[in-house]
């Protein structure tokens, strides 16, 4: 991590940076200005993969080290936003803000109508409530969105996977008193990670992944103490960007 180039930006930047380094022009008067020192150094990528992680931010990724998003990271990014949950997260990704379309903005329609193909895997009442009608599949577990990126991360412009076992898991298990939630999240985060690689290498010249992470759709209660649970609560949002040359 020492080496990790490490950057501060706003969550609802996002949108603009990735709409310029697939070569689109963002319409500023309308969505926050892009992270210019990403554009710079991804000005040649082709196509972007989006992993979105729920229960993953700067805590996760220096305390669980998932290895090869450590190890393949070139920069990473910290996300300052007012709502870093799930569902605020997707909201700003896809509308630049917490207006719903505002003038007419949608993340994914904008880079459909310039002529860019896009496709959003994730469970359906995400995608009922975020597509705007573009090209999405709807998967319901996490393995089964990823045996769908497989399908999908070198045939469109820009794919979007959205990995969220997380929730279901946790209820099963807190009925079933099994794994505590700190034990979980470690548990998905190293099996994301080894997914994640394994798309890494199908990748085609000329890509970059987006790994990006939130904090799941609701405040949890973790068994944390100490220094380590002040860490836990001063957390943010993160993107991490590896790309594929």
């Amino acid at each position: 991590m020492s080496g990790l180039e490490s950057k501060k930006a706003y969550l609802n930047q996002l949108p603009a940076t990735i709409l310029k380094i697939l070569g689109i022009k963002p319409p500023l008067e309308t969505i926050p200005k892009p992270i210019d020192s990403i554009v710079e150094r991804y000005k040649d990528v082709k196509r972007i993969s989006i992993n979105l992680i729920d229960n993953f931010g700067l805590f996760e990724i220096t305390y669980f080290k998932p290895r090869f998003i450590i190890t393949h990271s070139e920069v990473m990014v910290l996300l300052s936003t007012q709502n870093p949950y799930t569902l605020g997260v997707l909201h700003q990704l896809m509308f630049g803000g917490f207006e719903v379309e505002p003038n007419g903005f949608h993340f994914l329609k904008y880079i459909n109508e310039h002529e860019k193909e896009t496709c959003f895997v994730a469970r359906e009442k995400d995608l009922k409530r975020y597509d705007g009608g573009t090209l999405s599949k709807a998967k319901d577990t996490d393995m089964s969105t990823w045996i769908e990126s497989a399908r999908t991360i070198n045939k469109y412009d820009l794919s979007w996977m959205h990995y969220l076992d997380f929730e279901n898991l946790h209820k099963q298990q807190q009925r079933l008193k099994q794994r505590t939630p700190e034990e979980l999240i470690e548990k998905l985060i190293n099996r994301t990670d080894k997914w994640i690689k394994n798309n890494y290498k199908q990748l085609r010249e000329g890509s970059l992944m987006i790994i990006l992470g939130d904090h799941g759709r609701s405040k949890l209660n973790f068994e944390y103490s100490g220094k380590i649970a002040k860490w836990r609560e001063a957390s943010v949002p993160i993107a991490v960007f590896i790309s594929k040359f």
